[in-house]
């Protein structure tokens, strides 16, 4: 990480109430991607509004609570970025359902 204009993000995001990052896998044979997250007392609440928003196209979802991880920007919180409009920037095979869904419950704290 050499681009002096990094910083770490340290300042909470909302209230008090935990923030999920949200991790999807559409295929079996495709890398975890970062969907978004979601706001929630418990990993169980956690879990249950990501599948309500990725289930239908995911085949893994992985959860992990947003003080555990590490995160970096170069560019100011609430700034546009040009890849933030492109509509493959979302989520991928986004289309159709998928039923057989498989959705573990996450990392707890």
């Amino acid at each position: 990480m050499t681009d002096s204009t990094e910083m770490r993000v340290t300042e909470p995001r909302s209230d008090a109430t935990p923030e999920w990052e949200v991790f999807l896998r559409s295929e079996e044979s495709e890398p975890l991607q970062h969907v978004g997250s979601v706001t929630a007392p418990s990993e169980a609440v956690a879990r249950e509004q990501a599948a309500s928003l990725f289930e239908w196209t995911a085949h893994t979802l992985w959860l992990c609570r947003a003080d555990d991880v590490a995160r970096f920007t170069n560019r100011d919180l609430g700034e546009t970025h040009v890849d933030d409009a492109r509509p493959e920037a979302s989520v991928p095979n986004a289309s159709t359902p998928d039923t057989g869904a498989d959705v573990p419950g996450g990392a707890s704290q």
